[in-house]
């Protein structure tokens, strides 16, 4: 178990959607803090904590197309290897969008 690990990530969803789905990464959804002021999450999981800090939304573009997107900061307290992985899998599947 680590005290505090940093990741960052860029993802293609505006903090409206953001903020939507945030509450179906975890069991129960009332242990979410938001601070919007701050543009951030916080919560508890498993022994530890997990807060999401969100950078202002941008947009890319490529050719004619545009797509928001979110550069995302990641802060994991006093969490094992496993259950940083076990969240960011349930992240990930929540926020991955259509296509297939």
């Amino acid at each position: 178990m680590t005290d505090l690990v940093e990741l960052e990530r860029d993802m293609a969803v505006t903090h409206v959607e953001f903020y939507r789905l945030i509450t179906k990464t975890i069991s129960n959804s009332e242990l979410l803090n938001f601070d919007k002021i701050n543009s951030s999450v916080s919560f508890p999981f498993a022994n530890g904590e997990i807060t999401i800090s969100l950078e202002k939304q941008k947009i890319r573009k490529i050719a004619s197309m545009k797509i928001d997107h979110t550069p995302m900061n990641f802060r994991f307290k006093n969490l094992s290897k496993d259950e940083m992985q076990s969240y960011l899998q349930k992240f990930d599947i929540t926020f991955q969008k259509g296509g297939g």
